[in-house]
């Protein structure tokens, strides 16, 4: 079972900024969210190594659920280790990573 992450003091600008300019760290060191961060980070290296255009929008959509992730922490959330709170990159990642998770998925 994955372990469940509570932190209530996650910064969501922290988290965008961090994620925007540093690697994707955002996820690892405001969300606490190391596995997520491996296979985001890994992805965007592939996608814009393959064409520069897949490569981008996985770091964009990284950018957006960094912060939406940190939203849900702020507010008192647990949420699961390897848990993404965008839609469309859990529609991107789960190919990758089959432990992928999605409450807000349908």
């Amino acid at each position: 079972m994955a372990k469940t992450i509570s932190k209530p003091d996650a910064n969501p600008i922290l988290a965008l900024i961090l994620t925007w300019f540093v690697l994707g760290l955002g996820h690892l060191v405001v969300n606490g969210q190391q596995r997520k961060w491996l296979y985001t980070l890994g992805a965007g290296v592939v996608g814009s190594i393959a064409c520069c255009i897949p490569g981008i929008v996985i770091g964009i959509f990284s950018i957006i659920d960094s912060y939406q992730t940190a939203e849900r922490l702020k507010n008192g959330e647990a949420i699961p280790e390897n848990e993404y709170s965008f839609v469309p990159l859990f529609n991107i990642m789960k190919r990758v990573d089959k432990e992928a998770t999605c409450s807000r998925a349908v």
